[in-house]
């Protein structure tokens, strides 16, 4: 954080006048027109005169230059929007001071157009900047600090799927660290019984699933994720005895303790995912003592869930208490068995704290494949964080400036699914020679996890499922 500060401050201390080079640009008509090159040239006249009359530092610089900036991204010169942006925030800097709120929306245009020319880590430390503003200006326990440091965690998990120049999982792990420190900050404001809570808590206990989910891939990630949780973490929550009938050879060795790198049925790094069960179990008594019975069952559903995710079963005791509650709150039966009876990937991305905005989600999510077809069904979609955690849905960032737009290839599968959640007899809904994504999308759909379908309260199987699979193609 100093040295993108410092760096900032000398900006504003020698920055003179950006003249574009106009000659370069006009040589490419097709990205700039000459009527694009005659409203540059005009407002660089308009500076000139501002800087002649003012000086290098007045704030009337900031209206020609946003226009100029507006013409080249409108034109695609987003390397010499970057200049201008520069010279803007400098400007900014000297005549506001350098922690005021208002320079916020012009680092979220220099994020914007970083975001065009794909420079990822400018936008993490743009990001870091725009956390320093609102800590100066809002504290660190506001609404506007919490958001800052979610948009970090959140374009970290971005950065595992499309920054191949670091690694992904270490940008995992920082964003795990960012939740770490949100749910801490949470609990400092808010107490630790308030409702608010909630949804901080599920974040955490999701990105503990999608460690465990990493720690256990059959990719190239898994080693260096293990490599990255004892960094942060030490041994201790990976070290378990060697069961009965196990080698040695699929151990570790260290101080004496054993550390499982292939255990069976045990998931590597388990004690996380129980972690992330603690955290569910806290959920779970705040929404009892908030005597809101569609928080309560919600509670229950994703507690479920996370049984389902520790192979401890089908979670039907949990569900059989969400579906009972949903009834007693007044929903509709048919509204409870249309959601209940359609299986659906988990864990869920966010925690909902009632019936209608769970609906929302599966209709939303059915909606996206326009398709005609009605059929129960059809699971929806499920979108693969990378080719190699293909089996975890890609977390999404609530900030739409920090998605990137991906080419996707696209699988449809049939499938079966167990009351336990496990996908089998799995077949291309079109049948040809399997490409890589085919391949790819079907041994991923091995190890997704649903929440199965629940009929009448109970875990049921079901066959002729289908499923659409986006694999991003980088």
């Amino acid at each position: 954080m100093n040295r993108l500060f410092n760096r900032c401050h000398s900006l504003c201390l020698c920055v003179s006048l950006v003249f574009l080079p106009l000659a370069a640009l006009s040589q490419d008509q097709a990205t700039v027109s000459n009527d694009v090159l005659r409203d540059i040239q005009r407002y660089q006249a308009q500076l000139e005169e501002l800087e002649s009359g003012f000086g290098p530092f007045d704030s009337s610089l900031l209206e020609p230059l946003g226009a100029i900036a507006e013409l080249l991204t409108r034109a695609g010169a987003y390397q010499q929007v970057t200049e201008i942006q520069n010279r803007q925030l400098a400007l900014l800097r000297t005549s506001l001071g350098l922690e005021h709120p208002d320079l916020v929306p012009m680092v979220r245009a220099i994020i914007d157009n970083q975001r065009r020319l794909g420079n990822w880590q400018e936008i993490s430390d743009r990001l870091e900047y725009i956390r320093f503003l609102q800590a100066a200006n809002h504290g660190n326990e506001s609404d506007e600090m919490f958001a800052a440091i979610e948009n970090q965690a959140q374009w970290y998990q971005a950065r595992v799927a499309i920054d191949g120049s670091t690694s992904p999982t270490r940008n995992f792990m920082k964003a795990h660290e960012l939740y770490e420190e949100l749910e801490e900050l949470a609990e400092d404001r808010f107490g630790r019984d308030s409702p608010e809570l909630i949804p901080w808590y599920y974040k955490r206990a999701t990105s503990f699933s999608r460690m465990v989910s990493l720690l256990n891939s059959d990719q190239r990630w898994s080693g260096r994720m293990l490599q990255e949780v004892i960094r942060a973490d030490g041994t201790m929550r990976l070290e378990q005895y060697t069961p009965r009938g196990l080698s040695s050879n699929n151990f570790f060795f260290g101080n004496g303790r054993r550390t499982p790198a292939l255990n069976g049925d045990l998931l590597i790094g388990e004690a996380y995912l129980r972690d992330g069960l603690s955290l569910i179990n806290k959920v779970r008594d705040i929404a009892e003592q908030s005597a809101n019975l569609e928080m309560e069952a919600m509670a229950d559903l994703y507690h479920g869930d996370f049984y389902v995710l520790l192979n401890r079963g089908t979670g039907s005791r949990d569900y059989r208490k969400a579906h009972a509650k949903f009834l007693q709150a007044g929903i509709s039966p048919q509204r409870v068995e249309a959601v209940f009876n359609r299986p659906m990937p988990i864990p869920m991305a966010d925690f909902f704290s009632g019936f209608s905005e769970l609906e929302a989600y599966q209709a939303a999510n059915l909606a996206q494949l326009q398709s005609n077809s009605t059929a129960r069904t059809h699971v929806g979609l499920f979108t693969a964080w990378h080719e190699d955690a293909r089996s975890i849905l890609k977390p999404v960032t609530n900030d739409p400036l920090l998605r990137i737009d991906l080419p996707y290839e696209i699988v449809e599968l049939n499938f079966r699914l167990s009351s336990r959640g496990k996908a089998s007899s799995i077949k291309y809904v079109v049948e040809r020679d399997a490409t890589s994504a085919d391949r790819q999308a079907y041994r991923a759909l091995r190890d997704i996890r649903f929440r199965p379908a629940i009929i009448e309260g109970k875990p049921k199987r079901l066959r002729e499922l289908q499923l659409r699979y986006l694999l991003f193609e980088g």
